[in-house]
């Protein structure tokens, strides 16, 4: 298997798969990983990605009171072990681990379907459903936010480290949004809470051409770009 792609989709008419923060959406899908076999390694960068589409559920200034409701989970893989543990998940895998029972996110009523084939290519046109995170270390920039050539350095390396082989990505964001948006291309999603409050990060968000190599093209597509990209991270999508 060179990799899988899912789309859970949560029925319209649900209204109580709500969610604060990625993490409990990525304890669902680890939860579900592990029930059909796969054994993460401690301290190895992810192989796998996910992203969300939410909808918010109340508009308030009090960051402990923002809502969101699943509409769709994507999931994806092109590590070998981890996408054929994928491929065995249900609907009646999807709800989180708790100490009290229907305390956890639970979206097991939704629909699991895989994405078309992928169509090996070296240039691809996508845009985010998640912001994509690159970190500068060597000038202590936890999240490195401007698409430059250090960039594209920073984009490679992070996915040299998760993938153990080298990478030759070229990411070229869409001028034309760059330009209505006024350079702003930076989004932000809340991953947990800590001591109450969420806990915040940024990343790029735009419509952007990527080209390099097909093998680099389908590890993107299959499980994500950037890091942090089995805690909501690079999840990308296909410009329509």
């Amino acid at each position: 298997m060179t990799g899988i792609r899912l789309y859970i989709d949560i029925p319209h008419d649900y209204r109580h798969a709500v969610i604060q923060h990625r993490d409990s959406v990525a304890n669902v899908l680890t939860r579900a990983l592990r029930r059909h076999g796969w054994q993460p390694t401690k301290n190895q960068p992810a192989r796998w990605g996910f992203g969300v589409i939410t909808k918010p559920v109340n508009k308030t200034d009090n960051p402990k009171q923002r809502l969101y409701k699943l509409q769709r989970v994507i999931v994806g893989s092109s590590d070998p072990e981890i996408a054929a543990a994928l491929a065995q998940i249900n609907a009646d895998d999807l709800m989180e681990d708790t100490q009290a029972p229907g305390a956890g996110l639970d979206f097991s009523v939704a629909e699991i379907y895989s994405a078309p084939d992928w169509v090996e290519t070296e240039a691809v046109n996508f845009y985010c459903v998640s912001p994509i995170r690159v970190s500068d270390p060597e000038h202590k920039i936890d999240t490195y936010l401007q698409t430059d050539d250090r960039f594209n350095l920073l984009l490679n390396r992070t996915m040299q480290t998760r993938f153990q082989r080298p990478f030759h990505l070229k990411f070229t964001p869409d001028n034309l949004y760059t330009r209505l948006h006024d350079g702003d291309i930076t989004g932000h999603m809340a991953i947990k809470m800590k001591k109450g409050q969420p806990v915040i990060l940024q990343g790029i968000i735009v419509p952007f051409l990527l080209t390099g190599p097909a093998e680099d093209l389908r590890d993107v597509w299959f499980s994500g770009l950037g890091r942090s990209s089995a805690r909501g991270f690079g999840c990308v999508e296909l410009a329509q």
